[in-house]
């Protein structure tokens, strides 16, 4: 019986040790991640950025370090443009069609 008992107190105490590492290693990750993700945003300056003719900004998107602009051009189309936070040149292009 006290083997028993000896035996059910070791694993108890196990346990909670075990649960208490966890915890520690959830606590350790959430703050490297948290360190990870911190983005230093430093200023481009003035940039221009040209729309084609006649279009018309309809919607903005900013994400952590790229903003997305939907234009709707004079011809009905749409497009998708990516520009980047940190220089704010322009990283690409979509057009948007309407299929037949």
């Amino acid at each position: 019986m006290r083997a028993l008992k000896a035996l059910v107190i070791g694993m108890a105490i196990l346990i909670f040790a075990g649960l208490v590492l966890l915890i520690f290693g959830i606590i350790n990750r959430s703050n490297e991640l948290g360190d990870n993700n911190t983005t230093r945003l430093t200023g481009f300056g003035s940039v221009q950025f040209e729309l084609p003719f006649g279009a018309v900004v309809q919607d903005t998107d900013i994400d952590d370090d790229r903003i997305l602009l939907r234009i709707k051009l004079p011809d009905g189309g749409s497009r998708l443009i990516l520009l980047s936070v940190a220089t704010g040149m322009q990283i690409g292009t979509v057009d948007l069609k309407t299929g037949p």
